[in-house]
């Protein structure tokens, strides 16, 4: 095993641990140590705590310890319990119910973020609160409005099974900004970009 993983491992086991003792745990030495916090700490996954008082003379030990970003490199299972969860609404018939609930919640988060805008702004900021903005995704005008093509659909490990789920950004989409949006293509279906069609007319 990669002796950084070994040592985020160790971390997160046994909590803030000292240079010395992760030099033993790991059987690895000081400098490859010192090497590893530091590719951590600059990846923001590490910080420096309260040192640790040292019995006799010398300098207290400085403990380490995981910031909530190293989380993120450890395995998480949320798509699986997001699909079971959803397939025991659909199962139970709350499926609808549940999805349309989650897009007014949504929109009327986002709405009130996006008065006095123009309607080429409302469409961005509703994006990117719906994580469709960024890199990842353009905006074009078209001779009724916009299409919005997402490369990076966050919702695509359910939606290849829950086209409900799939239909939650347009929805939200139309209700935030009072524009008319429609999802045309899809990844679910293999394509590169999810493409929406925004409209002037309101819906």
């Amino acid at each position: 095993m990669d002796p950084k993983q070994r040592l985020c491992e160790h971390l997160k086991m046994h909590g803030p641990t000292s240079i010395r003792d992760l030099m033993q745990a790991l059987q690895i030495s000081e400098n490859a140590v010192r090497h590893h916090l530091a590719a951590l700490e600059r990846g923001g996954y590490l910080r420096a705590v309260d040192d640790q008082p040292r019995e006799g003379a010398g300098r207290p030990a400085r403990l380490y310890g995981l910031t909530e970003t190293a989380e993120t490199l450890f395995p998480k299972y949320y798509a699986e319990l997001l699909e079971l969860i959803l397939a025991e609404a659909e199962h139970q018939t709350m499926l609808d119910p549940l999805v349309g609930s989650l897009v007014k919640r949504l929109a009327d988060q986002i709405r009130p973020k996006l008065e006095n805008l123009t309607h080429e702004e409302r469409i961005l900021l509703a994006a990117e609160h719906l994580n469709l903005g960024g890199n990842l995704s353009q905006l074009e005008r078209t001779p009724g409005g916009w299409e919005l093509r997402a490369y990076n659909c966050p919702y695509l490990a359910v939606g290849c099974r829950f086209e409900a789920v799939c239909n939650i950004a347009p929805r939200v989409l139309s209700i935030a900004t009072g524009l008319a949006a429609e999802r045309v293509v899809c990844q679910r279906d293999g394509k590169a970009a999810c493409h929406v069609l925004i409209s002037i007319g309101l819906t």
